[in-house]
C-alpha cells in the first residue's frame, strides 16, 4: 500500500474511533482482516485507544480532586 493511502487509513480509523466509537468496534469484528487499508484503519484506531488510556491514567479514581475540597474550604 501506498503510503499516503496508508496515512490516510490510519487518520480515517484514528477519527472513526473518536467520533463513532461503536461503529470502529463493529468494523473490527468484520473478516477483512488482512486488507491493507482495513490493518491501517485499524491501526488509527488503536492508536486513538491508546492515547485515550495514557490521558486518561492523569485522573484519580478517589474522592473528590484537591481542587474541590479547597473551594469547599472556602466557601
Amino acid at each position: 500500500m501506498e503510503e499516503k493511502h496508508y496515512i490516510k487509513a490510519f487518520n480515517n480509523g484514528y477519527l472513526l474511533a473518536k467520533h463513532e466509537p461503536a461503529l470502529a468496534a463493529q468494523l473490527a469484528n468484520t473478516p477483512n482482516q488482512h486488507d491493507p487499508y482495513f490493518e491501517a484503519l485499524m491501526s488509527g484506531k488503536a492508536e486513538y485507544e491508546k492515547e485515550v488510556r495514557e490521558w486518561s491514567k492523569g485522573f484519580s479514581r478517589g474522592g473528590p480532586a484537591k481542587d474541590e475540597r479547597q473551594i469547599d474550604k472556602e466557601r
